[in-house]
């Protein structure tokens, strides 16, 4: 025949309740500068925690604290488990020797014997720790008290204070007498539910000495007054209770309990969720330290640090980025994920960061578009977002980029500096060189706001100075455009998009040629009827990296295509014809108009003087006209 053994609770403590020590405990100090509190900044869970201040700004602060529990009866024992955390990124001692002692004794506290210590070189900073420590080896009927001893060796004056935190401390084992119901929570659906949304609590409920006569779940927006709701049995030993909508965005605190048939009632430790969503924006007008929850899509990681965004621009000249950092999110998600997200408002180095507790992935799609900024603009308003700058150059070319190196790069607007992280394929790659664009995302170290490019992919062509010949187009007749295109390594596929509706109705040429100078030119064959001509020149690279201009606006003639008016007293007109150009004047000076093809050969030269016309006769091609200081370029098909 088989036996088991259920652990249940014996004791459980979360330091919710404002009283301290809470009832039965106990608190020892040799100074009164080192002692354990009710800490609420910097918790672990809920809104409290039990600190110690292990170092006081401006006091010498040796001495011993200790916190105790209850005297605990006991069967037998299984485990005892609580969490650990010090808040803040300062170490975690202010020496070396100073350490936690977490003691036992079964006498009453007359002799103790050591359970488990915790000194600098093993502590974690800033993450709450879960410790479980086996007691099977202590056996019944008997009683027990813990305790957690701080020793403080430091006898310097420090600058900064530093905690150390404990919470959920829960003594599991077999109790004397009647067995309590062993409840546990399951999980809540949604996760993260809106506003408008109620949430199903999901949990367990069974008694090993006995039956579950009553099961309930309580809950709170305020975190002190809480309300009832019945849970009902579903399945097994499982029961489900639903806590209403909250109306507002907030923390909505839960617990689940259970009663057994002799009257023995078992609660859960206290969880949270949030109701609602906050945009980036207003999550960036909270304190570090506050616990938040939002939706974001992933623009960039840069190693652990996921850089998150909500809309593609500034809010009211807040930043809408925010940089997630987790290793494990890190490794599930990847740019276009869009996500909910919840956990603790933290900064590191100046830059502000999210620490999360939960995440789910809701959707993926592409990459939204960068915020076209200069280097002037590398600032707060733009931390944490997808940014572009167009039109850079190095202050001094890398060469090779490195790992983990900070480059300096200028425009028009000032300096400023790029890095290439170890985590990105970027580096170990030659820099490109000349007039560039990059995209990345826009990170801080200290004062320092620095670029990071998230691939080698990154940076593009640049494309600048979009004109259009004639100026103003003309309805129904040929134009020309032209823009400047510049490359690192191979320019491929150059296109022209123009349409007189911004949002649709695009048409789409290649380019005729690109000359020596970087000048790219497109022929729009007849300009569409309309108010306003939009164009927008598309350039892809050797690496498939693809730039767009700027959209440009020209407004629309409806006439002739010329350079004067009809009926003006002098003119002088150029139009590309069937098999050649046909040139109109009207001129009070002699003139000589030259004819070059694309390759720069002169083609045909033509007096002009008085008022006249004349058709040359070309071969299908490009063609410039020089007129003294004056050049255009026309195609005859």
């Amino acid at each position: 025949m088989l036996s088991f053994v259920v652990a249940t609770t014996l004791l459980y403590e979360d330091f919710e309740s404002t009283a301290f020590p809470p009832v039965g405990w106990d608190t020892t100090y040799t100074n009164y500068y080192i002692r354990w509190q009710r800490r609420t900044s910097g918790v672990i869970f809920g809104s409290a925690s039990a600190g110690i201040i292990t170092g006081k700004r401006s006091y010498r602060d040796t001495g011993t604290a200790t916190l105790s529990t209850p005297s605990v009866s006991f069967a037998s024992l299984d485990s005892l488990i609580f969490y650990y955390k010090f808040p803040g990124t300062q170490p975690p001692f202010p020496s070396s020797e100073d350490t936690i002692y977490l003691d036992y004794s079964v006498d009453g506290g007359t002799t103790w014997s050591n359970l488990w210590s915790l000194d600098s070189a093993s502590a974690v900073v800033n993450t709450p720790v879960r410790i479980a420590l086996p007691l099977s080896f202590l056996s019944g009927p008997d009683t027990v008290i813990f305790r957690w001893k701080f020793v403080d060796h430091d006898t310097l004056t420090i600058s900064q204070n530093r905690y150390f935190l404990i919470d959920s401390v829960t003594v599991l084992g077999t109790p004397l007498g009647n067995v309590p119901p062993d409840v546990n929570l399951v999980g809540l659906s949604p996760l993260f539910p809106d506003t408008n949304t109620s949430v199903t609590v999901s949990f367990t409920a069974n008694d090993p000495d006995g039956s579950i006569v009553g099961a309930w779940v309580a809950y709170s927006f305020d975190g002190s007054t809480f309300n009832v709701v019945s849970a009902t049995p579903t399945s097994g030993d499982t029961f489900t209770a639903d806590i209403p909508a909250r109306g507002s965005y907030g923390k909505v605190y839960y617990i689940a309990a259970a009663v057994d048939d002799a009257g023995d009632t078992t609660v859960t430790p206290v969880g949270y969720y949030i109701a609602g969503f906050l945009r980036v924006y207003e999550v960036r007008g909270l304190t570090v330290g506050d616990t938040v929850q939002t939706k974001v899509t992933v623009v960039g990681k840069i190693g652990s640090a996921v850089y998150t965004e909500d809309t593609t621009a500034p809010v009211g000249g807040v930043s809408s980025g925010i940089v997630i950092y987790s290793s494990s999110m890190s490794g599930a998600v990847d740019t276009g994920y869009v996500l909910y997200v919840r956990g603790e408002l933290t900064e590191y180095r100046n830059l502000l960061e999210i620490s999360p507790d939960a995440f789910e992935v809701v959707d993926s799609g592409a990459t939204p578009m960068p915020a076209y900024i200069n280097v002037a603009d590398m600032g707060e308003t733009y931390e944490g977002m997808l940014v572009a700058i167009r039109g850079f150059t190095w202050v001094s070319y890398p060469g090779t980029f490195a790992s983990n190196t900070n480059y300096d790069i200028q425009d028009g607007s000032g300096t400023g500096v790029l890095r290439v992280a170890g985590a990105t394929n970027v580096d170990g790659n030659p820099a490109p060189d000349g007039v560039l664009e990059v995209w990345g995302v826009l990170g801080q170290w200290n004062t320092t706001y620095q670029l990071y490019p998230r691939y080698i992919n990154d940076f593009s062509p640049y494309v600048e100075n979009v004109s259009i010949t004639p100026n103003p187009p003309v309805a129904g007749s040929l134009a020309v455009v032209t823009a400047k295109i510049y490359d690192f390594d191979s320019l491929g596929t150059l296109t022209l998009h123009y349409s007189t509706d911004t949002t649709s109705g695009y048409t789409t040429v290649s380019a005729d040629s690109i000359a020596a100078d970087s000048t790219a030119y497109f022929t729009i064959s007849s300009v569409p009827s309309g108010d306003t001509l939009y164009v927008k020149v598309e350039a892809h690279d050797g690496r498939d990296r693809i730039t767009f201009s700027f959209l440009s606006r020209f407004p629309i003639n409806v006439g002739t295509a010329t350079e004067e008016k009809p009926g003006e007293r002098h003119y002088l007109r150029v139009v590309a014809v069937a098999g050649g150009l046909l040139i109109q004047w009207n001129v009070g000076s002699p003139k000589l108009l030259k004819v070059y093809d694309a390759s720069g050969r002169l083609y045909e030269v033509v007096e002009i003087k008085g008022k006249g016309s004349r058709k040359v006769s070309l071969p299908r091609g490009v063609y410039f006209v020089r007129n003294g200081e004056e050049i255009g370029r026309l195609i005859v098909r």
